[in-house]
């Protein structure tokens, strides 16, 4: 009896208690695994991004960039990423977009914002032979957006290098953990944390994956939002308003040559040759 008494014990302390706390940990999920619901194609053609086997994939081809359709500010994202390079020992490249404007930035097919890098079989050295970009969790702002590295660039850049290399090569995957709280920005490789940016302007925006030359596959994408800490409006990104590309940059879909115009055309520079 006492030993029934026990066993009894033993499995109600291992069952929660009415109303005990099982809330989650607070992400939700950036991708719904089905379609690209909740994105926006900005200046890709239709078929340089799309969902297959619960993930996002890109044939990096046009460059551009997939956004949320909404602007976020504090949050902590996960995901898992890898590049599938055309040839093997060829440069994959993209990105994870975080603080981006709606459309690219003037003379770029890319937002203004800061840049996670997602990249593998590249490493660049300046003539000194000092490392100046890697493969293994970069950070650094592009295309008119501002940051401070939390380690000097040996080349001047608004660029963090990584601390260590925890990154895996091509064809597997890695885990990021992105967390992005009052303009500053860690970067979390495979647990290991190996680069940060701080006094980042714009400090809310929109999110992106980016198209860059290179198959990439995207999964488990998930966000947890955090207590804003109040930007001003100049730190804020643009909001969409609207805007989408007329060119898929592949192909001439959407478009119609107007013969008419034409054969005018042709025919007032037969009379010029005359």
């Amino acid at each position: 009896m006492t030993r029934t008494f026990l066993f009894i014990g033993l499995l109600l302390a291992l069952v929660p208690a009415a109303g005990a706390d099982t809330k989650d940990d607070g992400f939700v999920p950036l991708f719904n695994g089905k379609d690209l619901t909740g994105w926006v194609q900005v200046n890709c053609h239709p078929s340089t991004f799309y969902v297959k086997d619960n993930e996002i994939i890109t044939t990096g081809k046009p460059f551009g960039f997939l956004r949320t359709d909404r602007q976020y500010e504090n949050f902590i994202a996960e995901f898992d990423w890898m590049h599938i390079p055309y040839e093997p020992g060829k440069v994959g490249n993209s990105g994870f977009f975080v603080w981006g404007d709606p459309v690219p930035a003037v003379g770029t097919v890319y937002t203004r914002g800061i840049e996670v890098q997602v990249l593998v079989n590249l490493t660049y050295k300046n003539a000194k032979g000092e490392i100046t970009a890697t493969s293994q969790g970069d950070l650094f702002s592009i295309w008119g957006a501002t940051c401070v590295p939390d380690r000097p660039h040996p080349g001047g850049s608004a660029r963090c290098l990584p601390s260590e290399n925890h990154c895996k090569g091509e064809r597997e995957w890695n885990h990021y953990r992105v967390e992005a709280n009052d303009g500053r920005i860690t970067l979390a490789v495979n647990g290991h944390v190996v680069s940060g940016v701080s006094k980042c302007n714009p400090r809310k925006g929109y999110l992106a994956l980016e198209s860059e030359g290179s198959e990439c596959h995207f999964r488990n994408l998930k966000i947890k939002e955090l207590p804003s800490t109040n930007p001003k409006p100049a730190e804020v990104a643009d909001v969409a308003t609207g805007l989408v590309s007329l060119f898929n940059a592949v192909d001439l879909d959407g478009w119609k040559e107007d013969s008419e115009a034409q054969k005018t055309l042709e025919s007032a520079q037969q009379r010029a040759d005359v």
